[in-house]
Parts: C-alpha cells; structure tokens; sequence
C-alpha cells in the first residue's frame, strides 16, 4: 500500500534528479542520494558533492472549499547539499532550489506505475537555502547546505491510500 505522501516525495526526488541532471551535474560530479547518509562518509573527506533528500514533515491540513471533501495540506521537504567546496556547495544549492521553483508546479506521478504518468501535480510555494555552521566539524561536514521546498497538495483523504 502506497501513501499520498509517498507519491508526493518519489515525485518530488524523481522531478529534482531530472533537471539537476539535465542542468549538467552528472553523476561523476554531484550524486543524488534518496535518502540522508547517516553512515557513508564517516570520517573521510569527500570526493564529490552530493545531495541527499532530507527530512519531510507536513502542516496538518485543512478544508480546501466549503461542500467538500478536497484536503489542501502544505509539504515543507528538506534536501541537503554536501560540497566538495565552499563553491560546489553554494553552486550546486542554488541550483536544486532554483531547479525546484522552475516550473511553478511539480508533477505528481502515479509510482505504482511502471511508466509513471502525471496524475496531479503540487504547487510550489517556494524554495529557500541555507549554510549550515557547524562546530568542529568532520571533514564531510565543512560546506553543508540546506534547501526547504515548500508545496501545496489539494487531495481527496478518503483516496490517500492506494
């Protein structure tokens, strides 16, 4: 059984990958990982930059219209950027979070599909980055980044699980 908000973070990890890859950041310079590496680097330094999908969490939702059942709720995803450099980290943050806005939307695909096709799609409410400061850090740690993308999802509940 799959989760709308399954649906909603594939979509968003599949459309990132997408036009950072088509942007020029191949895979020998910027890895995307799905998932935050607790345990991958250790205490070794970098060989590339990577960006990793990061925490998600949701506001509680609320009514979309009077004599509804639609659901509008806002998706607050988390992504972080683990620069080779000072400079790989700011280029590379920049461009997942312009890469996020660019469309204005985000395709929502059907992943219990294998070809995936667009079934809705989420609005980008904007996208934000930060540097993290961190105290003494390891050597993976020296240009870390942060990028929040903010989306709206209006849905029906009663087909939020498939």
């Amino acid at each position: 059984m799959l989760t709308r908000e399954q649906y909603v973070t594939e979509s968003v990890n599949t459309f990132l990958r997408a036009l950072l890859t088509a942007h020029g950041y191949s895979d020998d310079q910027v890895v995307y990982l799905e998932e935050f590496p607790h345990t991958r680097f250790k205490e070794n330094p970098l060989d590339k930059t990577y960006v990793t999908a990061g925490f998600n969490f949701d506001d509680t939702g609320k009514q979309a219209e009077l004599g509804s059942n639609a659901k509008v709720r806002l998706y607050t995803m988390e992504f972080f950027v683990f620069g080779l450099s000072a400079t790989w980290g700011k280029n590379v943050a920049g461009a997942v979070k312009f890469s996020l806005e660019s469309q204005g939307v985000i395709p929502l695909l059907d992943i219990a599909q294998i070809d995936r096709p667009q079934i809705d799609a989420l609005v980008v409410l904007g996208a934000s980055n930060q540097q993290e400061a961190i105290a003494s850090p390891l050597p993976w740690q020296e240009h870390v980044w942060t990028v929040r993308l903010q989306v709206e999802d209006v849905y029906d509940p009663a087909a939020a699980l498939s």
